[in-house]
């Protein structure tokens, strides 16, 4: 499950106390299904919610909202595009542990596919590939990553480096 990873390494790399104290950041998959149907072969879907915990957090909770969304607009967009998606949302939870510290818990539901094909040349063999999301528009990605950064006035709140979206065009602000 790629997708857990790498938002895990989002989160962690946009702020700056997670990147010095990693332990804080916890990312697991819950309610997981791998999805199949008896139609010609046996690939499937990936069905979980990414529940990521920030302990002991002192920061702006905009620090870690902005790039989940970033992130969600690239690896999962149909969370922001599918009105039955949009009703839930990403969900939350913050406890709070004294007047300057939370605890916040973050749920993002994510589908990651997995294509498996039978190998020609081997008849016992199986091949699984993870395609791409698709785009809302098409256009060509470039490899090279991007850094985003969030500001509010004139303070840092957060910053990440993460591949440009896969339209031409950036996001629409």
């Amino acid at each position: 499950m790629w997708k857990l990873n790498s938002l895990r390494q989002l989160v962690q790399a946009a702020v700056p106390d997670l990147a010095r104290d990693p332990e804080r950041l916890i990312v697991m998959a819950n309610d997981g299904q791998a999805v199949s149907t008896l139609a010609g072969g046996l690939s499937f879907e990936y069905r979980y919610t990414a529940a990521i915990t920030v302990l002991d957090y002192t920061g702006h909770t905009d620090a870690l909202f902005v790039p989940i969304l970033a992130w969600v607009r690239v690896n999962q967009s149909d969370l922001l595009d599918n009105p039955t998606s949009q009703a839930r949302g990403i969900e939350f939870n913050v406890e709070h542990l004294n007047t300057a510290a939370v605890d916040i818990g973050i749920r993002v539901p994510l589908t990651e596919r997995a294509i498996v094909r039978a190998d020609p040349a081997h008849a016992t063999r199986f091949n699984v590939t993870h395609p791409p999301e698709p785009s809302l528009v098409e256009g060509s990605a470039t490899d090279q990553l991007e850094r985003w950064e969030l500001w509010m006035k004139d303070q840092l709140l957060a910053q990440w480096d993460m591949a440009p979206p896969p339209e031409i065009a950036r996001f629409a602000l």
